[in-house]
Protein backbone atom coordinates (compact mmCIF):
# COMPACT_ATOMS: atom_id res chain seq x y z
CA UNK A 1 0.00 0.00 0.00
CA UNK A 2 1.12 3.22 -0.62
CA UNK A 3 0.35 4.62 2.41
CA UNK A 4 2.44 2.53 4.58
CA UNK A 5 5.49 2.89 1.83
CA UNK A 6 8.71 4.22 2.12
CA UNK A 7 8.06 5.84 -1.42
CA UNK A 8 5.68 7.80 0.22
CA UNK A 9 8.31 7.99 3.32
CA UNK A 10 11.23 8.76 1.94
CA UNK A 11 10.53 9.95 -1.84
CA UNK A 12 7.53 12.36 -1.51
CA UNK A 13 9.04 15.50 -1.04
CA UNK A 14 7.05 18.54 0.51
CA UNK A 15 8.09 21.09 -2.59
CA UNK A 16 9.88 21.52 -5.07
CA UNK A 17 12.36 23.79 -2.83
CA UNK A 18 12.94 20.80 -1.03
CA UNK A 19 13.90 18.46 -3.86
CA UNK A 20 16.25 21.27 -5.63
CA UNK A 21 18.42 21.82 -1.91
CA UNK A 22 18.43 17.61 -1.96
CA UNK A 23 20.11 17.92 -5.45
CA UNK A 24 22.62 21.08 -4.77
CA UNK A 25 23.80 19.11 -1.30
CA UNK A 26 24.63 15.83 -3.87
CA UNK A 27 26.44 18.79 -5.87
CA UNK A 28 28.03 20.52 -3.23
CA UNK A 29 29.18 17.23 -1.83
CA UNK A 30 30.95 16.09 -4.52
CA UNK A 31 33.03 19.48 -5.44
CA UNK A 32 34.17 19.78 -1.70
CA UNK A 33 35.59 16.36 -1.85
CA UNK A 34 37.36 17.09 -5.00
CA UNK A 35 37.54 21.17 -5.23
CA UNK A 36 41.76 20.75 -5.19
CA UNK A 37 41.66 18.27 -7.62
CA UNK A 38 39.79 19.94 -9.92
CA UNK A 39 41.73 23.35 -8.92
CA UNK A 40 45.13 21.05 -10.26
CA UNK A 41 44.19 20.29 -13.14
CA UNK A 42 42.89 23.78 -13.88
CA UNK A 43 39.21 22.74 -14.53
CA UNK A 44 35.62 24.01 -13.39
CA UNK A 45 33.42 21.60 -11.96
CA UNK A 46 29.73 21.62 -13.11
CA UNK A 47 27.01 23.73 -11.33
CA UNK A 48 23.47 21.56 -10.55
CA UNK A 49 21.61 23.64 -13.38
CA UNK A 50 24.55 21.58 -15.61
CA UNK A 51 24.06 18.43 -13.88
CA UNK A 52 19.97 18.51 -14.69
CA UNK A 53 21.01 19.17 -18.10
CA UNK A 54 22.42 15.40 -18.61
CA UNK A 55 19.94 14.11 -16.42
CA UNK A 56 17.39 15.36 -18.00
CA UNK A 57 18.87 14.86 -21.22
CA UNK A 58 19.92 11.04 -20.18
CA UNK A 59 16.38 10.57 -19.37
CA UNK A 60 14.74 11.04 -22.31
CA UNK A 61 17.29 8.60 -23.76
CA UNK A 62 16.13 6.18 -20.82
CA UNK A 63 12.68 6.18 -22.54
CA UNK A 64 13.75 5.65 -25.77
CA UNK A 65 15.73 3.02 -24.95
CA UNK A 66 12.63 1.17 -23.15
CA UNK A 67 10.66 1.85 -25.71
CA UNK A 68 12.78 -0.63 -27.96
CA UNK A 69 11.25 -3.53 -25.96
CA UNK A 70 8.14 -3.94 -28.01
CA UNK A 71 6.45 -6.71 -30.20
CA UNK A 72 7.44 -8.01 -32.56
CA UNK A 73 10.60 -9.25 -31.23
CA UNK A 74 9.82 -8.60 -27.39
CA UNK A 75 6.64 -8.80 -25.46
CA UNK A 76 5.04 -5.80 -24.30
CA UNK A 77 7.35 -3.78 -22.18
CA UNK A 78 5.20 -3.06 -19.14
CA UNK A 79 4.17 0.57 -18.23
CA UNK A 80 5.28 -0.03 -14.57
CA UNK A 81 8.47 -1.25 -15.71
CA UNK A 82 9.37 2.49 -17.58
CA UNK A 83 8.08 3.87 -14.26
CA UNK A 84 10.61 2.23 -11.64
CA UNK A 85 13.54 2.53 -14.35
CA UNK A 86 12.51 6.28 -14.59
CA UNK A 87 11.87 6.23 -10.60
CA UNK A 88 15.51 4.49 -9.86
CA UNK A 89 17.17 6.70 -12.33
CA UNK A 90 15.67 10.11 -10.66
CA UNK A 91 16.29 9.08 -6.76
CA UNK A 92 19.79 8.16 -8.14
CA UNK A 93 20.59 11.63 -9.11
CA UNK A 94 18.82 13.29 -6.16
CA UNK A 95 21.38 12.34 -3.73
CA UNK A 96 24.89 11.19 -6.39
CA UNK A 97 26.73 13.88 -9.09
CA UNK A 98 26.52 12.91 -12.39
CA UNK A 99 30.39 13.41 -11.94
CA UNK A 100 30.59 10.79 -9.91
CA UNK A 101 28.70 8.20 -12.10
CA UNK A 102 27.65 9.38 -15.92
CA UNK A 103 24.30 9.32 -16.90
CA UNK A 104 24.76 7.55 -20.39
CA UNK A 105 25.95 4.66 -18.05
CA UNK A 106 24.22 4.37 -15.30
CA UNK A 107 20.50 4.75 -16.76
CA UNK A 108 20.94 1.22 -18.35
CA UNK A 109 22.20 -0.18 -14.93
CA UNK A 110 18.83 1.22 -13.57
CA UNK A 111 16.58 -0.26 -16.49
CA UNK A 112 17.96 -3.44 -16.10
CA UNK A 113 16.98 -3.46 -12.35
CA UNK A 114 13.71 -2.29 -12.77
CA UNK A 115 13.32 -4.90 -15.74
CA UNK A 116 14.25 -7.77 -12.65
CA UNK A 117 12.09 -6.13 -10.14
CA UNK A 118 9.25 -5.97 -12.55
CA UNK A 119 9.61 -9.43 -13.70
CA UNK A 120 10.24 -8.47 -17.07
CA UNK A 121 12.57 -11.71 -17.93
CA UNK A 122 15.37 -11.32 -20.21
CA UNK A 123 18.76 -12.01 -19.21
CA UNK A 124 21.66 -9.21 -19.10
CA UNK A 125 23.06 -11.20 -22.84
CA UNK A 126 19.61 -9.92 -24.80
CA UNK A 127 19.76 -6.53 -22.76
CA UNK A 128 22.79 -5.51 -23.86
CA UNK A 129 22.33 -6.74 -27.65
CA UNK A 130 20.22 -3.83 -27.78
CA UNK A 131 23.00 -1.78 -27.81
CA UNK A 132 25.70 -0.78 -30.38
CA UNK A 133 28.38 -4.13 -30.71
CA UNK A 134 31.16 -2.26 -29.63
CA UNK A 135 29.31 -0.88 -26.51
CA UNK A 136 27.87 -5.16 -25.57
CA UNK A 137 30.57 -5.77 -23.59
CA UNK A 138 31.77 -2.86 -21.71
CA UNK A 139 28.14 -2.31 -20.69
CA UNK A 140 27.56 -5.66 -19.41
CA UNK A 141 30.61 -5.40 -17.27
CA UNK A 142 29.69 -2.11 -16.01
CA UNK A 143 25.91 -3.03 -15.38
CA UNK A 144 27.54 -6.37 -13.17
CA UNK A 145 30.02 -3.85 -11.19
CA UNK A 146 27.35 -1.29 -10.32
CA UNK A 147 24.47 -3.35 -9.66
CA UNK A 148 25.06 -3.54 -5.91
CA UNK A 149 26.24 0.00 -5.56
CA UNK A 150 22.98 1.15 -7.08
CA UNK A 151 20.80 -1.42 -5.18
CA UNK A 152 22.54 0.49 -1.92
CA UNK A 153 22.22 3.95 -3.31
CA UNK A 154 18.58 3.37 -3.52
CA UNK A 155 18.67 1.80 -0.19
CA UNK A 156 17.30 -0.84 -1.40
CA UNK A 157 13.79 0.47 -1.66
CA UNK A 158 13.10 -0.91 -4.45
CA UNK A 159 8.85 -0.79 -4.76
CA UNK A 160 7.50 1.68 -6.95
CA UNK A 161 3.96 2.77 -7.14
CA UNK A 162 3.06 3.81 -10.59
CA UNK A 163 0.09 6.00 -11.12
CA UNK A 164 -0.81 3.51 -14.41
CA UNK A 165 -2.39 1.33 -11.96
CA UNK A 166 -4.49 3.99 -10.25
CA UNK A 167 -5.31 5.53 -13.22
CA UNK A 168 -6.80 1.86 -14.92
CA UNK A 169 -8.79 2.03 -11.77
CA UNK A 170 -10.26 5.01 -12.09
CA UNK A 171 -11.57 3.83 -15.87
CA UNK A 172 -12.63 0.76 -14.31
CA UNK A 173 -14.81 2.62 -11.83
CA UNK A 174 -16.78 4.99 -14.02
CA UNK A 175 -17.76 2.04 -16.37
CA UNK A 176 -19.58 0.99 -13.23
CA UNK A 177 -20.51 4.43 -11.43
CA UNK A 178 -20.62 6.73 -14.03
CA UNK A 179 -23.22 5.80 -16.63
CA UNK A 180 -22.93 9.42 -17.64
CA UNK A 181 -19.68 8.61 -19.19
CA UNK A 182 -20.94 6.29 -22.32
CA UNK A 183 -16.81 5.42 -22.64
CA UNK A 184 -14.23 5.81 -20.33
CA UNK A 185 -11.79 3.78 -22.51
CA UNK A 186 -11.46 6.56 -25.05
CA UNK A 187 -9.41 8.50 -22.03
CA UNK A 188 -7.06 5.85 -22.02
CA UNK A 189 -4.45 6.79 -24.85
CA UNK A 190 -4.52 10.73 -23.87
CA UNK A 191 -3.79 9.53 -20.15
CA UNK A 192 -1.27 7.08 -20.75
CA UNK A 193 0.61 9.81 -22.90
CA UNK A 194 -0.07 12.53 -20.22
CA UNK A 195 1.61 10.23 -17.84
CA UNK A 196 4.69 9.02 -20.12
CA UNK A 197 5.29 12.75 -20.09
CA UNK A 198 4.87 13.94 -16.72
CA UNK A 199 8.13 10.93 -16.06
CA UNK A 200 10.24 14.37 -17.02
CA UNK A 201 9.01 15.95 -14.67
CA UNK A 202 9.39 16.08 -10.67
CA UNK A 203 5.38 15.31 -10.28
CA UNK A 204 6.18 11.75 -8.48
CA UNK A 205 8.29 13.56 -6.01
CA UNK A 206 5.47 16.11 -4.97
CA UNK A 207 1.98 14.14 -5.58
CA UNK A 208 0.61 10.49 -4.81
CA UNK A 209 0.37 8.54 -7.46
CA UNK A 210 -3.16 8.20 -7.36
CA UNK A 211 -3.74 11.84 -8.14
CA UNK A 212 -1.04 11.79 -10.77
CA UNK A 213 -3.37 9.32 -12.22
CA UNK A 214 -6.71 11.10 -11.70
CA UNK A 215 -5.03 14.31 -13.68
CA UNK A 216 -4.04 12.13 -16.19
CA UNK A 217 -8.01 11.25 -16.49
CA UNK A 218 -9.20 14.75 -15.95
CA UNK A 219 -6.54 16.13 -18.86
CA UNK A 220 -7.84 13.38 -21.34
CA UNK A 221 -11.48 14.41 -20.29
CA UNK A 222 -10.65 18.41 -21.68
CA UNK A 223 -8.65 17.34 -24.61
CA UNK A 224 -11.42 14.76 -25.82
CA UNK A 225 -14.18 17.81 -25.16
CA UNK A 226 -16.00 15.63 -22.13
CA UNK A 227 -16.06 16.67 -18.26
CA UNK A 228 -15.24 13.82 -15.23
CA UNK A 229 -16.37 17.01 -12.91
CA UNK A 230 -19.52 15.36 -12.08
CA UNK A 231 -17.32 11.59 -11.45
CA UNK A 232 -15.28 13.28 -9.16
CA UNK A 233 -17.28 15.50 -7.18
CA UNK A 234 -20.27 13.08 -7.04
CA UNK A 235 -18.28 9.74 -6.92
CA UNK A 236 -15.15 10.13 -5.46
CA UNK A 237 -15.78 13.09 -2.96
CA UNK A 238 -18.62 12.31 -2.42
CA UNK A 239 -20.56 15.36 -3.08
CA UNK A 240 -18.95 16.81 -0.13
CA UNK A 241 -19.64 20.84 -1.63
CA UNK A 242 -18.09 23.17 -3.92
CA UNK A 243 -15.03 24.04 -1.79
CA UNK A 244 -13.31 20.67 -2.03
CA UNK A 245 -14.46 20.54 -5.36
CA UNK A 246 -12.49 23.77 -6.04
CA UNK A 247 -9.11 22.81 -3.88
CA UNK A 248 -9.44 19.43 -6.10
CA UNK A 249 -9.56 20.83 -9.54
CA UNK A 250 -6.56 23.24 -8.68
CA UNK A 251 -4.62 20.61 -7.66
CA UNK A 252 -4.88 18.51 -11.09
CA UNK A 253 -4.11 22.15 -12.33
CA UNK A 254 -1.07 22.11 -10.79
CA UNK A 255 0.01 18.30 -11.65
CA UNK A 256 -0.84 19.40 -15.34
CA UNK A 257 1.09 22.85 -15.20
CA UNK A 258 4.17 20.81 -13.74
CA UNK A 259 4.18 18.01 -16.30
CA UNK A 260 4.15 20.46 -19.03
CA UNK A 261 6.57 22.91 -17.64
CA UNK A 262 9.60 20.75 -18.43
CA UNK A 263 11.26 20.83 -21.76
CA UNK A 264 14.00 18.23 -21.97
CA UNK A 265 17.13 19.03 -23.67
CA UNK A 266 18.27 18.64 -27.06
CA UNK A 267 22.13 17.47 -28.25
CA UNK A 268 22.55 20.97 -28.72
CA UNK A 269 22.49 21.93 -25.20
CA UNK A 270 24.22 19.08 -23.80
CA UNK A 271 27.37 19.38 -26.07
CA UNK A 272 28.91 21.96 -23.61
CA UNK A 273 28.27 20.73 -20.70
CA UNK A 274 29.61 17.27 -21.74
CA UNK A 275 32.40 18.55 -23.07
CA UNK A 276 32.92 19.97 -19.29
CA UNK A 277 32.17 16.95 -17.92
CA UNK A 278 34.45 14.57 -19.61
CA UNK A 279 37.07 17.02 -17.87
CA UNK A 280 35.64 17.16 -14.25
CA UNK A 281 34.07 13.37 -13.82
CA UNK A 282 35.69 11.50 -11.18
CA UNK A 283 37.80 9.19 -13.28
CA UNK A 284 39.76 12.66 -15.21
CA UNK A 285 40.15 14.02 -11.94
CA UNK A 286 41.45 10.62 -10.36
CA UNK A 287 43.62 10.42 -13.01
CA UNK A 288 45.18 14.26 -12.89
CA UNK A 289 45.87 13.72 -8.94
CA UNK A 290 47.06 10.22 -9.25
CA UNK A 291 49.47 11.65 -12.35
CA UNK A 292 50.64 14.49 -9.99
CA UNK A 293 51.69 12.47 -7.09
CA UNK A 294 53.52 10.52 -9.54
CA UNK A 295 55.16 13.56 -10.69
CA UNK A 296 55.86 14.92 -7.37
CA UNK A 297 57.11 11.36 -5.69
CA UNK A 298 59.83 11.16 -8.64
CA UNK A 299 60.92 14.79 -8.40
CA UNK A 300 61.56 13.91 -4.22
CA UNK A 301 63.22 11.10 -5.53
CA UNK A 302 65.78 12.75 -7.67
CA UNK A 303 66.10 15.30 -4.80
CA UNK A 304 67.79 12.78 -2.33
CA UNK A 305 70.68 10.60 -2.73
CA UNK A 306 72.39 12.33 -5.67
CA UNK A 307 72.56 12.91 -8.87
CA UNK A 308 71.59 9.70 -10.31
CA UNK A 309 68.14 9.78 -8.02
CA UNK A 310 68.96 7.10 -5.77
CA UNK A 311 69.24 6.45 -1.89
CA UNK A 312 72.08 5.48 -0.51
CA UNK A 313 71.76 1.77 0.91
CA UNK A 314 72.27 3.06 4.46
CA UNK A 315 69.11 5.74 3.97
CA UNK A 316 66.93 3.41 2.67
CA UNK A 317 64.20 1.78 4.97
CA UNK A 318 64.75 -2.17 4.87
CA UNK A 319 62.55 -4.57 3.68
CA UNK A 320 60.25 -6.66 4.91
CA UNK A 321 61.57 -9.20 3.41
CA UNK A 322 65.41 -8.79 4.52
CA UNK A 323 64.17 -8.61 8.08
CA UNK A 324 66.22 -11.73 10.18
CA UNK A 325 63.59 -13.95 12.07
CA UNK A 326 65.05 -15.26 15.10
Amino acid sequence: MYHSSTQKRDWLFKDQQSINVKREAANRAFCSAHEASAQEKGVQLLTPVEEDIVVQYYLKKLVEFCSLFNPPSWAPLPKTALVTAVTYYKRLYTQCSVMEFHPKDMFLCCVFLAFKVDEYNLSLEQFVNMLAPHLIQSTSEYIISHELLLLKKLQFQLTVHSPFRPMSGFILDMKTRAPQLPNPDMFRKVADSFLVQSLGSDVAFLYPPSQIGLAALWHSAKQTHNRVDGYILSVLLNSEGSDTIDTIMDLLQKIEDLVFSVKLPDGAMLAPVEAKLQQCSIQALTIATTTTKRKRQSEDNLSVGGSDGKKHRSDQEPSPWSLEID
